[in-house]
């Protein structure tokens, strides 16, 4: 038994670990595409990748969720193969839908411009959405070191191709050391076009890590059992939609509803949003460790669900403190004219946060077999979002798609919290957490009006406002007494 665990736990490590190294380094790309392509090419490149966001969910249709619920010993190929058809079908059509729809999009949206471009977005969510079932299959027989190695190189390849077309080549053309049909090429190009292209090339070159697997599979394609795979996992597929909606829906309509400066405004709101969801790496790491805990230790009790809560809120204000109040740092990756968009930053960050608390609630539905109330939060959810992102980016501009994401998990969160007591009652300590928000609160304010001449002075006082939410915390938690600390002081 303990070697199961020990095994767990280091899969666990690699494939969190391979995440977060590849959050990351993508998360990185946000200073250099600032750097080197035009603000409104970015705000293209922001609106683009939300689209495919989108579309991944839908064309991979949960089929992964599936594939390791049926994935049995018994017919474990019939599954890999039949998900890899369907996959494979699916994949074909949108590539040839990219090419029949790129300059239909592309007039509608982008004024003409961008149809090469358009086409690479089918190419990626094409080739992505067919890679789920092979990493998922590495997953299956705990290949966790590959699948760390295939994704981490996947990103890698990413970038290197990424500097090769946005800094290496330009820099070569400018020397006067590549002819003149490579410059004329290149120049046909723009940002837009040469970031997709890298994305769509590490994906394609990331199919051949799987040449293996594609022509030593076997088993046969079996409808009866693509029904079922299918009927399995749609719910999983309205939650991830509604999921990608929500949290990408503002830089989908933020162009259209601001109008001629849209996508400038949404490189600036992009390029800021990015720092903001600094967030989303802590609660991806938790997600990583905290669904394993518990669905396979309910022995533990619900005491245990409560005191996960606290330190999770705890951990995510310590975050919201430490970008906010580190800002200028921080800065250091924007330029200038992205410097104003700081503004949506504190409510990007909530927004974040607010949705890892909800799902930290959302224990009860899994628990008790009511996954449909996910489902059914997730379409409300966007609903209210869709709805805010029309009404308060008209209004107040960027600051209202923070907004909208922020007021969407806030109302999920809170409606999961009110339900999710009826059927499993946890007795979290919403005095302490309340502790905790308003103590954030009080340094973030504190933050903003102490303004020292100094810079030494500036950061020491920053440094003691961290370090004194952090006593305040073992304060609450009754980890650490005023007694104690005197005496330490002395």
């Amino acid at each position: 038994m303990s070697g199961n665990l020990k095994r767990l736990a280091g899969e666990t490590v690699i494939y969190g670990a391979s995440t977060m190294l590849g959050r990351f380094l993508n998360w990185l790309l946000m200073p250099f595409y600032i750097r080197t392509i035009l603000p409104e090419e970015f705000g293209v490149i922001v609106n683009i990748y939300a689209v495919i966001s989108i579309l991944l969910v839908v064309f991979t249709y949960g089929i992964e969720t599936g594939f390791f619920r049926f994935a049995r010993n018994e017919y474990k190929n019939d599954v890999f193969k039949t998900s890899l058809i369907m996959l494979t079908i699916t994949s074909l059509s949108l590539i040839f839908i990219s090419c029949l729809a790129a300059p239909v999009i592309s007039k509608l949206f982008y004024g003409g411009k961008y149809v090469n471009s358009l086409f690479l977005v089918g190419l990626i969510v094409a080739f992505d959405s067919f890679l789920s079932i092979p990493f998922a299959n590495l997953r299956l027989k705990n290949k966790s070191f590959s699948f760390g190695i295939f994704k981490t190189l996947n990103i890698l390849l990413c970038i290197v191709f990424n500097l090769l077309f946005l800094l290496i080549i330009p820099k070569l053309i400018n020397a006067g050391l590549l002819n003149n049909s490579i410059s004329e090429i290149y120049e046909k190009g723009n940002g837009v076009f040469y970031v997709l292209l890298s994305n769509a090339l590490s994906s394609m070159a990331t199919f051949f890590f799987f040449i293996k697997d594609f022509t030593s599979i076997k088993g046969s394609f079996k409808v009866e059992l693509l029904k079922n795979l299918l009927k399995y996992s749609w719910p999983v597929l309205v939650v991830g939609i509604t999921g990608m909606v929500i949290q990408n829906s503002d830089k989908v309509l933020m162009p259209k509803i601001l109008g001629d400066n849209g996508f400038k405004e949404l490189a600036v709101y992009g390029a800021n949003f990015k720092i903001g969801v600094l967030m989303s790496l802590f609660i991806q790491s938790f997600r990583f460790a905290f669904e394993p805990y518990f669905f396979k230790n309910q022995e533990h009790g619900k005491e245990s669900y409560a005191k996960v809560m606290e330190y999770f809120v705890f951990f995510g204000i310590f975050i919201f403190l430490g970008v906010t109040i580190f800002i200028d740092l921080i800065n250091i990756l924007l330029t200038p004219e992205y410097l104003y968009g700081n503004v949506v930053i504190p409510y990007v960050l909530i927004g974040q946060l607010f949705y890892g608390i909800y799902f930290n609630l959302s224990l009860w539905y899994k628990l008790t077999d009511r996954t449909y109330y996910g489902a059914i939060f997730g379409i409300c959810g966007t609903i209210i979002s869709i709805t805010l992102n029309f009404v308060l980016i008209k209004n107040i501009g960027i600051v209202g798609g923070a907004l909208s994401i922020l007021i969407g998990y806030g109302i999920m969160m809170v409606v999961s919290f009110l339900i999710g007591q009826r059927y499993y009652r946890i007795p979290y300590s919403l005095k302490k957490i309340l502790q905790i928000v308003v103590i954030g609160c009080i340094f973030f304010v504190l933050d903003i009006f102490i303004t020292p001449d100094t810079l030494v002075l500036k950061y020491f006082i920053k440094i003691i406002l961290i370090f004194m939410f952090v006593i305040s915390f073992l304060f609450i938690n009754k980890t650490l007494k005023f007694n104690s600390l005197i005496k330490c002081l002395k």
